[in-house]
Protein backbone atom coordinates (compact mmCIF):
# COMPACT_ATOMS: atom_id res chain seq x y z
CA UNK A 1 0.00 0.00 0.00
CA UNK A 2 2.49 2.31 0.58
CA UNK A 3 4.38 2.08 -2.85
CA UNK A 4 1.42 2.59 -4.62
CA UNK A 5 -0.50 4.87 -2.31
CA UNK A 6 -3.34 3.12 -2.60
CA UNK A 7 -5.80 2.40 0.67
CA UNK A 8 -6.38 -0.83 1.77
CA UNK A 9 -9.70 -1.01 0.61
CA UNK A 10 -7.90 -1.23 -3.39
CA UNK A 11 -4.67 -3.31 -1.99
CA UNK A 12 -6.65 -6.25 -3.08
CA UNK A 13 -7.35 -4.60 -6.64
CA UNK A 14 -3.76 -3.41 -7.46
CA UNK A 15 -2.44 -6.85 -6.24
CA UNK A 16 -4.90 -8.45 -8.75
CA UNK A 17 -3.89 -5.92 -11.27
CA UNK A 18 0.08 -6.16 -10.71
CA UNK A 19 -0.81 -9.95 -11.41
CA UNK A 20 -2.87 -10.46 -14.13
CA UNK A 21 -2.24 -6.70 -15.91
CA UNK A 22 1.37 -5.70 -15.12
CA UNK A 23 3.74 -8.38 -14.68
CA UNK A 24 1.39 -11.37 -15.83
CA UNK A 25 2.89 -13.34 -13.34
CA UNK A 26 3.59 -13.85 -9.64
CA UNK A 27 4.97 -11.40 -7.48
CA UNK A 28 7.81 -13.86 -6.88
CA UNK A 29 10.18 -12.62 -9.41
CA UNK A 30 10.10 -9.32 -9.26
CA UNK A 31 12.65 -7.13 -7.17
CA UNK A 32 11.79 -4.86 -4.74
CA UNK A 33 12.00 -1.92 -7.27
CA UNK A 34 10.02 -3.76 -9.99
CA UNK A 35 7.51 -4.37 -7.31
CA UNK A 36 7.27 -0.74 -6.37
CA UNK A 37 7.29 0.38 -9.59
CA UNK A 38 4.44 -1.92 -10.93
CA UNK A 39 2.06 -1.09 -7.71
CA UNK A 40 2.28 2.51 -8.36
CA UNK A 41 1.50 1.46 -12.13
CA UNK A 42 -1.48 -0.87 -11.53
CA UNK A 43 -2.79 1.94 -8.77
CA UNK A 44 -2.64 4.67 -11.58
CA UNK A 45 -4.60 1.45 -13.85
CA UNK A 46 -7.47 0.97 -10.91
CA UNK A 47 -7.85 5.03 -11.15
CA UNK A 48 -7.98 5.34 -14.78
CA UNK A 49 -10.70 2.31 -14.76
CA UNK A 50 -12.18 2.20 -11.73
CA UNK A 51 -15.63 1.96 -13.00
CA UNK A 52 -14.73 -1.23 -14.94
CA UNK A 53 -12.76 -3.12 -12.05
CA UNK A 54 -15.58 -2.24 -9.72
CA UNK A 55 -17.57 -3.89 -12.24
CA UNK A 56 -15.60 -6.84 -12.62
CA UNK A 57 -14.97 -6.96 -8.77
CA UNK A 58 -18.78 -7.44 -8.67
CA UNK A 59 -19.53 -9.89 -11.45
CA UNK A 60 -16.75 -11.90 -9.93
CA UNK A 61 -18.25 -11.96 -6.39
CA UNK A 62 -21.61 -12.68 -7.91
CA UNK A 63 -20.29 -15.71 -10.14
CA UNK A 64 -18.73 -17.29 -6.25
CA UNK A 65 -21.75 -16.84 -4.63
CA UNK A 66 -23.96 -18.46 -7.04
CA UNK A 67 -20.78 -21.53 -7.01
CA UNK A 68 -20.94 -22.14 -3.39
CA UNK A 69 -25.48 -22.15 -3.54
CA UNK A 70 -24.66 -24.47 -6.34
CA UNK A 71 -22.25 -26.79 -4.45
CA UNK A 72 -24.34 -26.36 -1.30
CA UNK A 73 -27.28 -27.71 -3.19
CA UNK A 74 -25.68 -30.21 -4.64
CA UNK A 75 -24.02 -31.23 -1.08
CA UNK A 76 -27.39 -31.73 0.48
CA UNK A 77 -29.05 -33.45 -2.24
Amino acid sequence: MEDSGCSAADAPMVENIMRNDVFHSTLDWQTRAELRRGARLAYQVLNENRVAFAEYQQKTQTVLAEMRRSRGTQLSS
